[in-house]
């Protein structure tokens, strides 16, 4: 479901209080003052906050923040408001692409008003809220005093770093950090197409830890897209993890937004570093989440930073160039570095040591018209085969062009949805000519269940009547059915004998069950292990 469609966006007000409380610059107390008479009051100025630079060298492999380069940047077309007794909205405005607003009020001569910017973008519609604290959107204020005419007041939001930790009391800038962002990834597209964005609730507090537990507590794992909220939640503890200003990261987990709610993800999620040999749908969605940060923003340089046993550290990657000797030992459609790789080059010109194999630089808007049109709707499911099949289809764009950079990082020629041209990946699949299906097979054991090893594809057209699909295995195996990425039926009940589930289909719809196996050996040796896997219908 969207979230914040309704309640969130409705209470700026109620929670406005408690977000003040958070995050107030410059409070002067409860007194209203001495008020006279309403005068008019018209004040302007330039809203900003700290934005440290997040670094990462390949060579070295070190990085950190910056906060010695620490510069002020524009909060930009965010929500700022002036309120008096109680709250009441006196007057509001919308900053500019300078941070710059101007609003006008009336009050009376010499009470105390509040000055206040929200982290909360109007187009798109997003907003950083405090998930540890009944969801207050985050904002940074101060008083005045009212005073006839023209008034001018600034706001900024500093990063509240000491030299050795935060001032829990001026770390204002993070959220406002997360939005500038997201609204960059967002103003992209916008810039090429007419994107209809649903509203977004991103979740950061400085009790965010990577632990698993209540999100209320600011247990929330890490930094990751929730599909099931349709949120972002950001990690924020000091000391331990905080990814406010890892913009990459960021950008990232934006990423799974967009292709949640405007594209398509099929991604099993689950844990992936450079040389897994991952589940194509994995490989694609992480690769694509990486690709897409480098396209946004001004680097190639992925950057995520850290604590580790007290110094500040990071770990990234380079998707202009791959290091020497390479991080991706295991290269293709099962690399989620060769996806990202080979997505950034698809976008970016090419330098000179590309020049052989990169003569594509496309548009971010073909990119999008992919991702929302031929990837949305594939029959099979979200690859990076699904993608290069849709971008071929694309006016203008040079099949063997593609090709060549794909062979670079040694994907096949694509030609089908299903990955035809790449032996790897049309071998995901088998192809069923009708049903029923009676088979056995078997998975290996020693990885993770996202792993090409623990993954089997089988594709069926609908007869109308119901479908009936079974798979047993002395160890845990789950099944799964979908419909153009929608999940039509799904077992996952046991660890050891049958999982079992039934559907309506419909004649002449293509199904694909995914058969996945989370067998785990004792001393992580691969082992094979045996499957029966059924699909019926009257």
């Amino acid at each position: 479901m969207y979230v914040s469609r309704t309640s969130v966006w409705s209470r700026t007000s109620m929670t406005l209080a408690l977000a003040l409380g958070l995050t107030v610059l410059g409070c002067n107390g409860d007194d209203d003052g001495e008020e006279g008479p309403p005068v008019d009051v018209t004040l302007s100025g330039k809203v900003t906050y700290d934005f440290v630079p997040a670094s990462y060298s390949p060579a070295t492999r070190s990085g950190t923040l910056g906060f010695g380069q620490a510069t002020a940047k524009p909060v930009r077309d965010v929500t700022i408001q002036v309120l008096g007794k109680n709250n009441t909205v006196l007057g509001k405005a919308t900053t500019d692409s300078s941070g710059r607003y101007e609003l006008k009020y009336t009050a009376g001569e010499g009470a105390n008003v509040t000055l206040a910017a929200l982290a909360k973008t109007n187009t798109p519609a997003i907003q950083v809220e405090d998930n540890t604290s009944n969801n207050a959107i985050w904002a940074v204020s101060t008083q005045l005093k009212v005073k006839a005419g023209a008034v001018s007041q600034d706001l900024h939001a500093g990063h509240g770093w000491t030299g050795s930790s935060y001032n829990a009391n001026m770390r204002a800038a993070a959220p406002f950090a997360i939005l500038d962002s997201m609204y960059t990834a967002s103003q992209a597209f916008l810039a090429v197409r007419p994107v209809p964005f649903p509203p977004l609730k991103v979740n950061w507090s400085p009790k965010n830890a990577p632990e698993r537990g209540q999100a209320s507590a600011g247990q929330i794992g890490t930094s990751h897209f929730s599909p099931g909220e349709n949120e972002i939640y950001v990690l924020g503890m000091a000391g331990v993890d905080t990814d406010e200003f890892d913009s990459h990261v960021i950008v990232h987990e934006w990423g799974h937004f967009f292709e949640a709610n405007l594209s398509r993800s099929d991604n099993p999620g689950g844990a992936h570093s450079s040389g897994d040999i991952l589940d194509p749908r994995i490989a694609f969605g992480e690769g694509y989440g990486n690709a897409l940060s480098a396209i946004l923003l001004p680097t190639s340089v992925y950057v995520d930073t850290l604590w580790n046993r007290g110094s500040l550290v990071a770990f990234g990657f380079d998707m202009e160039s791959a290091p020497v000797p390479s991080d991706d030992p295991n290269p293709g459609v099962f690399s989620e570095f060769s996806v990202m790789r080979f997505l950034y080059d698809l976008h970016d010109g090419a330098t000179v040591t590309e020049s052989t194999y990169d003569q594509v630089s496309l548009n971010l808007g073909i990119l999008y018209d992919v991702l929302v049109g031929p990837q949305k709707t594939t029959a099979g499911v979200t690859t990076i085969g699904s993608f290069i099949h849709g971008l071929k289809a694309q006016p203008g764009v040079n099949a063997s062009a593609v090709d060549t950079l794909a062979a670079h990082y040694r994907i096949g020629s694509i030609r089908s949805t299903w990955g035809e041209g790449d032996s790897d990946l049309v071998g995901m699949y088998t192809q069923l000519s009708g049903l029923p299906l009676n088979t056995s097979g078997t998975l290996q054991s020693g990885a993770a269940h996202n792993r090409r090893s623990q993954n089997r594809y089988y594709v069926f057209t609908g007869t109308g009547g119901t479908v009936s699909v079974t798979a047993s295995s002395v160890d845990d195996v789950g099944i799964l059915a979908l419909q153009n990425g929608t999940t039509v039926g799904k077992s996952d009940e046991t660890v050891t004998g049958q999982e079992k589930f039934t559907f309506p289909s419909q004649a002449g719809k293509t199904y694909v069950v995914v058969l996945t196996g989370y067998r785990l050996s004792d001393d992580d040796a691969p082992e094979s292990y045996s499957f029966n896997l059924s699909i019926s219908s009257p």
